[in-house]
């Protein structure tokens, strides 16, 4: 008898709580609005003989793309840090480098390509 008393009380204290937390609008928005920004920007295709054009277009490609998963990124630590107690998760990380590299590099590779480009239009 006592431990059903014990189930029926552990169950009243459950149900005076406020409803848990269901799944925040704001990750699923962000998810939604990732998906759409990747379905709304393909790829620039390279063909076999590419331009700097060519790399130019598929970094600004990469850009957006960086950008719709750094928002993305963004909401769901700062929904995963308010269902943790004190401030335990480290919202510190290294996207930004990993974006600023990969763009970085196909820039520099458009540059040298402009170069070469100049060397054989002259």
């Amino acid at each position: 008898m006592a431990q059903a008393e014990s189930i029926t009380t552990a169950i009243r204290r459950l149900m005076s709580r406020e409803a848990p937390k269901k799944f925040t609008c704001l990750v699923r928005a962000a998810h939604t609005e990732l998906v759409a920004a990747l379905a709304s920007n393909p790829p620039h295709p390279i063909h076999a003989e590419p331009d700097s054009d060519d790399l130019d277009a598929r970094a600004d490609h990469l850009e957006k793309v960086f950008a719709a998963l750094h928002a993305y990124i963004n909401a769901v630590i700062d929904d995963t840090a308010q269902s943790i107690p004190n401030g335990t998760l480290d919202r510190r990380y290294l996207f930004s480098d990993l974006s600023g590299d990969a763009v970085g590099a196909i820039r520099n590779a458009a540059d040298e390509m402009r170069k070469y480009e100049s060397w054989r239009a002259s």
